[in-house]
């Protein structure tokens, strides 16, 4: 009779145990199901302009802030400040500028300095998705949506308008003290890319990106750049030649003044001082165009993510 209850308890237990194995064989098979994301994440299916491609954040580059000081030029030089008004406190406190005449107009990388007749610069920083706004008097409207700071000048004011709430404003002694970085259209720039990158170990996308090498260079017009240089954006800076620097450096100086010459690329919410989109988004080749055929060699453009960007790039024609 013992032998007969302990065999009905090895039973028991062994039912038991087999159950909750089977309940945790199901729920470990249920969690290490890939999810849906990370099949759409790989997906190159879609051809053209899909939704994440416009969901990417697209901070406003050298070309579009660029854009902005040639257009400020235009207005506000030798114009008196009436009121500086900030309505978001997240930008901080600003001197009293009332009375202050603005003396230049000039960019630093991303930056737009305006150059005080006091020797000190108002900095502009648009970041992520901050834009500036011109509204000329007599016909000044209200402000828009998502409007963060107003200066107020003697023949129209400034916004700064920027949902994201990234923007930053800084009044400064010396705005260029302390950058290091080489401008992406000063003269120069192309021979300096070698001396800087030649012995990184880097990829030559995140190299033409950091700010604290080269002032401008942002995703849309890495990609641009290294399509028609004929580099992959994951070749390593140090194994670059003499000639892939010099392709480089044609590049940058050729997609960057184009872009300029057409106001930026709008492709989300970018839009001028006057509120009129770019035109550079009609000559991108492979920037958000993934599934689509490269317009040189007939491949199929590829999408990868590098610095967690998407990077776009033709694998035959990028080697």
């Amino acid at each position: 009779m013992l032998y007969l209850h302990v065999f009905q308890m090895l039973a028991t237990l062994n039912g038991m145990a087999g159950f909750y194995a089977g309940r945790f064989c199901m729920r470990v098979d249920f969690l290490c199901r890939p999810a849906v994301t990370v099949k759409l994440e790989k997906s190159v299916s879609a051809p053209g302009w899909t939704d994440r491609t416009r969901k990417e954040e697209h901070m406003p580059e050298l070309p579009e802030v660029e854009t902005l000081c040639r257009q400020l030029r235009q207005k506000v030089p030798h114009a008196k400040i009436k009121g500086t008004f900030i309505l978001d406190s997240k930008l901080g406190k600003l001197d009293n500028l009332k009375g202050r005449g603005i003396a230049s107009v000039t960019r630093l990388g991303k930056r737009i300095v305006l150059g005080l007749d006091d020797g000190r610069s108002l900095e502009i920083h648009l970041r992520m998705t901050g834009r500036l706004l011109w509204q000329e008097k007599p016909d000044i409207g209200e402000k828009p949506p998502h409007s963060r700071f107003i200066l107020d000048l003697t023949p129209g004011r400034i916004i700064i308008v920027d949902p994201r709430r990234f923007a930053t404003l800084s009044l400064v002694a010396d705005a260029a003290k302390g950058n290091a970085a080489v401008d992406a259209l000063k003269p120069g720039c192309p021979e300096a890319l070698k001396e800087k990158g030649c012995n990184r170990s880097r990829s030559i996308k995140s190299f033409l990106m950091d700010q604290s090498i080269i002032g401008g260079i942002g995703n849309i017009y890495a990609c641009e750049i290294l399509y028609r240089a004929g580099l992959n954006p994951l070749r390593r800076t140090a194994d670059l030649t003499s000639e892939d620097w010099r392709r480089v450096g044609s590049a940058m100086v050729e997609v960057l003044s184009k872009a300029v010459v057409c106001r930026g690329t709008s492709i989300s919410d970018w839009r001028d001082l006057f509120g009129c989109k770019g035109e550079y988004q009609k000559e991108l080749r492979v920037y958000g165009r993934e599934g689509k055929k490269c317009p040189h060699c007939g491949g199929i453009i590829q999408r990868v993510r590098l610095l967690g960007r998407g990077t776009w790039f033709c694998p035959n024609c990028q080697a």
